[in-house]
């Protein structure tokens, strides 16, 4: 059975890239076999308008394996960089349909899921290292107050075919808040575990108050952030 991600990546034209995606659904047909096979570091900028979170700016890293595949389906003049017609071409074929799952990003409030329906201003590049990045703008249907709710996110694909998590440093950075003053901390979310109940995603809670702050406020994931959310 093909999953929403496999979906998302056969709708490349590519017989190769098709490929793949058919040995990622072959090598995952049970649960015993399935795991990994494409990784993502992640790292999320929430955005601020007036005190309210009103867009999450999103920036990915794939790994060295599949930013190769992605690198020889689209870098077709083969300067390792995505321009113009390339980069309207990637997005077209192996980014859009991904809002089936919305984009890997589960943003809650109070709990409740809020999937995403639209993003903007989608680029991808090709690091020095040869690998691939995407960065867009998860946009919110409306803005959301996270001093008056609990808001959370989390990047996760729930039937972990994709490993996709946030980054060691810098996870998640705060810009426009100038009303309010924003941290993060970081728990496994033990509510909402995936794969068979076998995996608890990592959720980054905000924690904002009604005063100035720091418009680049920012935290960093470090051991001590890390807290279990019973």
């Amino acid at each position: 059975m093909s999953t929403p991600w496999s979906t998302a990546l056969a709708t490349v034209r590519n017989t190769g890239f098709a490929m793949l995606v058919a040995g990622f659904v072959l090598a995952t047909s049970t649960p015993a076999s399935a795991h990994p096979h494409i990784w993502i570091d992640a790292n999320a900028e929430m955005v601020f308008e007036n005190g309210k979170l009103t867009a999450i700016k999103m920036h990915w890293v794939f790994d060295d394996l599949f930013s190769m595949t992605l690198i020889d389906e689209f870098d077709k003049n083969f300067d390792t960089r995505f321009f113009g017609d390339e980069n309207t071409t990637l997005r077209d074929n192996a980014f859009v349909a991904l809002g089936e799952v919305s984009w890997l990003a589960h943003l809650r409030k109070n709990e409740v899921l809020l999937p995403f329906t639209q993003t903007r201003d989608f680029t991808a590049d090709i690091t020095d290292d040869r690998r691939v990045t995407y960065d867009f703008t998860l946009v919110l249907d409306e803005p959301l107050d996270p001093v008056k709710d609990t808001i959370s996110l989390s990047v996760y694909d729930a039937e972990y075919y994709i490993d996709i998590a946030f980054t060691q440093v810098d996870p998640i950075v705060f810009t426009g808040n100038t009303a309010t003053s924003c941290h993060f901390e970081m728990s496994e979310d033990e509510k909402n575990r995936i794969y068979f109940d076998l995996v608890a995603p990592i959720r980054a809670d905000l924690v904002c108050a009604a005063q100035h702050g720091d418009s680049g406020s920012s935290g960093g994931l470090a051991p001590g952030d890390m807290v279990r959310v019973e």
